[in-house]
Order: structure tokens, then sequence, then C-alpha cells
């Protein structure tokens, strides 16, 4: 099952125009990703033996709200990254804030994405599931 998840996983990525970075990481914050992408990212980080990284609020202030994948100025997750760190550049609500020439994906090529990765997180049962490098800090109710 896995490897059919991950198989379709990249055909949706692979359908993501690629985007000129400039690597300024100005997009590069807290993250969030979906139960097929954990499958992914999780083996990824196994094999790389990198540590799942959750920061707190605090420790995302301490580090300029910066993604704490990326370090020494690259994402070490970069293969494997997100769909919204791949979408970044190139729909018009992630638009790149130096790039002044970016060419934005239409919204048929949006909503073809968004069709397929919706269809893929129902055959992963991960309606409502969320990862993160978020630690959210719940206050107790007396």
């Amino acid at each position: 099952m896995n490897v059919k998840i991950i198989k379709s996983l990249k055909k949706i990525y692979n359908s993501i125009p690629s985007f000129n970075c400039q690597n300024c990481h100005q997009c590069c914050g807290p993250i969030i990703w979906f139960e097929p992408e954990e499958i992914l990212i999780k083996d990824y980080l196994i094999k790389k033996k990198i540590n799942r990284i959750i920061w707190t609020k605090e420790e995302f202030k301490h580090n300029k709200m910066r993604c704490p994948y990326i370090i020494n100025d690259k994402c070490i997750i970069y293969p494997v990254r997100p769909i919204v760190c791949r979408l970044q550049g190139n729909i018009s609500d992630l638009k790149c804030k130096l790039s002044t020439n970016c060419k934005l994906m239409s919204q048929n090529e949006l909503n073809f994405i968004r069709e397929e990765f919706i269809k893929l997180i129902k055959q992963t049962n991960g309606i409502n599931i969320l990862y993160s490098t978020y630690k959210p800090e719940y206050e107790s109710v007396p």
C-alpha cells in the first residue's frame, strides 16, 4: 500500500511546475502536511537518520519563525517537502515575495492537483489528520 501511495503522491508532486526559488526562506515557516505525505516524510527521516523536529511557539519566535528543517540555509527534507512547500511561488495565495515574473498555475491546474490530493488523502484514511512542525500549547481549563 505504501508504495502505491508514494507513487501517487510523486505523480501529484510532478504535476506542480518547478519554481526558481531564490532560497530566501521567507515562505519557510511552520508547516503542515497530510497523511500520505507523512508516509513519505517519515520514511525519508528514517533513511537519512534525521530526527523529527517539532517546535513550540517560543522556539519558532526564537528562530524568527523559520521552518525547523532549514539548517545551514538549506531545507534538509527538500526531496520530500510537503505540498504546501511545493505550491509556494506557484499559486496566487502563495506568491513569492522576491520574484516579479512568477508564472502562476491556472485554476484548472490547481483544481486537478487538489482533487487528486484529496483522493489520496481519502485512500489513506487521512481525513482530518494533520502533521506539523508546530507543537501547540494548550492551556488547561479550570
